[in-house]
This record gives C-alpha cells, sequence and structure tokens, in this order.
C-alpha cells in the first residue's frame, strides 16, 4: 500500500521485496497511490504502470516501464498480442469500422482488402472480444432459391383494362384483394400482388387451353441473402453519347433495356420467413435521332412470405403495333403498281404479363432431401432383401422332373 508516491519509488520496494528486475525507461514520472490484494507478481507490476498511465513490458526475466509511445517498439512480448483474422463474406473495411469502437487504447487495425483480411493488435482481452464481435457478423449467409414463371396473356376485347384477377382471389372473409388494383374499383387497371391460391392456377390453366398464355421464362435462380439477382428477357438498343470536359470531347456506346426485366433481393429473418424485395417491369424502348425513348409499367415493393408460398404480380400491361401486308401474288410485288393489288393493317395486340414467384432457404431443401432419403432407405433395403431372398428360393429350389417320367423318346 502506498500514498501519493512517486513511482520509481514504488517499483523499487516492489523489485527489492520480490527479488526482481524492473526498469524505468525515460520520461516515466509522476506519484500515484497502490492497494493491490490478491493479485499475481505480474499483475501487480502490470496494474501499476497501468494506474499511472504507462505500459510495463516484460523482456526475459525483467520488466521495463515505457510510456505508452513507446510500448511495442524493441520488445514483442509486450503487453499486446497481434492476430490475423481473415473476413469471408463481409466488407473488411466496414469491419474494421465497426472494430475500431471496441479496441482499447492500444488497439490497432490493419486492414488488407485484396486479401480480406484484419491485422488486428490490442490487449489480450479486447483481441478475444473483438474476435467474438467478427465471428457474430462475419457469418455465412444463407443460399435462397428463387423459382420464377413469367407468362404473357394476350388479352381479348372484354379484357381492355387487363383480366380482372380480383373474382379468382379469396381471404378469409371471402373477398377482396390487395395491392394497387385493391384500392381502386373493379375493371380497372394497375399493378397488384396477391399470394397465390389454387383459384388462380384454375385460372391459368383455363386460359393456356385457351392457346392466350405464353411462357416467357421460367427461371431458378440461386442467390446469396442480401444480393441482388436480375432475370432479364430484353431487347438492348445501343445509342451513342458524347461528353466534352475540358475541351475534351469522347463518344461511348449505351444500352437501353426493354422487355421483361425481374430483380430480386432477399433475405431471412430469425423466424425462418422470406423477406422479398422484389422488382417487375415490362417496357418497351426505340431510338430516335439518337436519343432513347422507353415507356414502361414496372413496381418495386417488398413483402414477407413464409418459405414455399408463392407470390402472384399482374397488371403489367403492354401494346404492341404490328403492320401486315396481303394482296394478289406476283402482282403485290410489281414495283409502283404493288400497291393497287396489295393493302396493309395495322394490327395491336394487348398482352398482360403475370409474375408467380416462390422462394426457399437452400440450406433447408438440401436437408429435406436428406432426410427424405433417409426416411426412404428403410423401403429401399427391404425391397432388396425380398429380392435377394426371391433368387436364393429359385437357385435352391430342386430341379423338378419331367411330366413324362424323365424318359428320352426316339
Amino acid at each position: 500500500m502506498a500514498r501519493n508516491t512517486p513511482i520509481a519509488e514504488i517499483y523499487e520496494m516492489l523489485s527489492r521485496k520480490e527479488q526482481i528486475s524492473v526498469l524505468i525507461g525515460k520520461g516515466v514520472t509522476g506519484s500515484i497511490s497502490v492497494t493491490l490484494f490478491n493479485v499475481t507478481l505480474d499483475q501487480a507490476v502490470r496494474s501499476i504502470a497501468e494506474a499511472a498511465g504507462y505500459v510495463a513490458e516484460r523482456r526475459r526475466r525483467s520488466y521495463v516501464i515505457l510510456t505508452r509511445e513507446e510500448a511495442g517498439m524493441d520488445s514483442a512480448d509486450g503487453n499486446t498480442i497481434v492476430r490475423t483474422m481473415k473476413i469471408d463474406y463481409s466488407d473488411p473495411q466496414a469491419i474494421s469500422d465497426i472494430l475500431a469502437k471496441h479496441q482499447s487504447r492500444y488497439g490497432e487495425i490493419t486492414v488488407f482488402p485484396d486479401r480480406r483480411m484484419l491485422v488486428v493488435e490490442d490487449l489480450p482481452d479486447f483481441i478475444r472480444r473483438i474476435e467474438r464481435i467478427v465471428s457474430e457478423i462475419d457469418r455465412e449467409p444463407e443460399q435462397i432459391l428463387i423459382e420464377a414463371k413469367i407468362l404473357e396473356i394476350t388479352l381479348d376485347q372484354n379484357d381492355v383494362f387487363g383480366i380482372d384477377w380480383e373474382q379468382f382471389f379469396t381471404h378469409d372473409d371471402g373477398s377482396g384483394s390487395f395491392g394497387v388494383r385493391g384500392q381502386t374499383s373493379a375493371g380497372t387497371a394497375g399493378l397488384f400482388f396477391e399470394f397465390v391460391d389454387p383459384n388462380i392456377e384454375a385460372a391459368l390453366n383455363a386460359l393456356s387451353e385457351d392457346g392466350r398464355v405464353r411462357t416467357l421464362s421460367t427461371p431458378s435462380l440461386l442467390a446469396l441473402e442480401n444480393e441482388e439477382a436480375e432475370v432479364l428477357i430484353a431487347d438492348r438498343l445501343g445509342f451513342r453519347v458524347t461528353t466534352t470536359i475540358n475541351e475534351v470531347t469522347t463518344e461511348s456506346v449505351e444500352f437501353l433495356e426493354s422487355g421483361v426485366i425481374l430483380r430480386f433481393k432477399a433475405s431471412v429473418d430469425r423466424l425462418g420467413q422470406i423477406r422479398l424485395d422484389i422488382h417487375p417491369e415490362v417496357s418497351t424502348g426505340t431510338i430516335s435521332d439518337g436519343l432513347p425513348n422507353q415507356t414502361t409499367a414496372e413496381v418495386t415493393t417488398k413483402l414477407l412470405m413464409r418459405e414455399g408460398q408463392k407470390v402472384f404480380i399482374g397488371g403489367l400491361l403492354r401494346d404492341t403495333l404490328t403492320q401486315t401486308r396481303s394482296g394478289i401474288p406476283i402482282l403485290k410485288d410489281v414495283p409502283f403498281l404493288g400497291f393497287l393489288f396489295s393493302k396493309r393493317e395495322q394490327i395491336s395486340v394487348t398482352t398482360e404479363t403475370v409474375v408467380l414467384v416462390s422462394a426457399y432457404v437452400a440450406s433447408r431443401a438440401r436437408q429435406e432431401i436428406s432426410d427424405q432419403k433417409v426416411e426412404a432407405l428403410p423401403i429401399v433395403e427391404d425391397a432388396l432383401e425380398q429380392r435377394r431372398a426371391e433368387k436364393e428360393r429359385i437357385f435352391q429350389a430342386p430341379p423338378q422332373e419331367p411330366a413324362n417320367g424323365g424318359g428320352i423318346q426316339d
């Protein structure tokens, strides 16, 4: 126990009592009060240095008391330790920024982005805490299997505003739909989404039997959690872009994407539900005088769904104008006079694109398949055992004598 005693005197008393060598570095001054109980010699030396704002480094059988700026400069056997940490799934710089709030004043973190690695130097207790934080943050993300079906339905004159899908949706109260269309009157156009039930599947089958349904794509995507996935069924129309900076002109080619575009981003919550950010788009584009023009119907929404549950997105309408030319064979192709023997027609076709989306957690799907194989294994083994027993019975049975007594007749 010491009160307001110079640090050099405290270490001198401790050195004489415990028969150890303690070297006081340049710049180590000041007085402190110390009361220590039930501590080891090493803990006592380091605690006294820490209380005075200095660092105690052990060098073989001696201790050296240094300022914080000089700590670790001449000996690797100081009060800090160094660890390298591999960052597998997260951004190393973002992890470093988080760890900087949880290190001691001795701590130092060096980031190697190219190798996705951190080099951390700190006190042992802080190193252990940093390792726990990294193990919690840098976890392997889930992989989510997204299955989509993109259909194009040809509308007739009775479906000017698109098919009235509301009649196929039922809820606990017997009716209703939600989404953009659900907030408007029946029969009006608009984007909407709904969870699929047998009624909507029956409606799609009926339309398919009438030849009004065309499958554009049935993609299955395996995407990492919180990473964007994209399905693109579209045209890329190129156009030139001229840029002038400081009287230097450069020209580049950019592309306008038009067609059916579907973008996803999915994640899994603690309850196992899938949070889906989804963006369907149906668009047409043209390039006129070097300028891009685009007409689009799109929606961006976020929803929470159970694994395996199907989501239906409809109301994406598109008009296509086509020209046809018919007439008398041979005569319609006569130069300058062919138009007298032919006619041109413009046909407008309106289609509605609908999207059905379902999502599964890949790890659970693999486990379910594995469980099914395990459950089926006894059945397979029983079948094989029955086949083996049947073969043994056939081959071990005594040969039967011919009906005529087995004699050979001439």
